[in-house]
């Protein structure tokens, strides 16, 4: 098992549902949460508290420098049929990624002593694979 450093890290977008990934330039971190729902069936008498799990609730985030001539993300968040996402957690292992469909929103900031910058946050449209 190798440690990896994150500045080899990398995001791909399309800009509708059915549209080509594209790289998402200037990106400076990006968080994927998997998590799985649980219901709780615990009954009289148990020992512990128990456990079935439901469904997969992708979601995640992502903050890029604004890019002045490229407005794909704020097109993916208008997207009436949402876009598609690819995580790269390294490019020096390519063939291992996170990726399926979602739904985007973006907002900018800028600040007085700050980049102008654009955050991202995502759920999935549909089911997410990990290759």
């Amino acid at each position: 098992m190798a440690a990896h450093h994150g500045k080899n890290g990398a995001l791909y977008m399309s800009v509708t549902g059915t549209g080509p990934l594209a790289y998402v330039g200037q990106v400076s971190e990006f968080s994927l949460d998997m998590a799985v729902d649980t219901v709780e069936t615990s009954a009289l008498g148990s020992k512990n508290k128990t456990y079935v799990q439901g469904l997969a609730d992708v979601k995640g985030n992502f903050t890029a420098f604004w890019n002045d001539v490229d407005d794909s993300l704020f097109d993916a968040s208008e997207s009436p049929d949402g876009c598609r996402i690819a995580l790269y957690p390294s490019l020096l292992k390519p063939t291992q990624f996170f990726s399926g469909p979602a739904w985007v929103s973006a907002s900018i900031k800028s600040g007085i002593a700050a980049a102008v910058t654009v955050d991202a946050t995502f759920v999935a449209n549909g089911a997410w694979t990990r290759a």
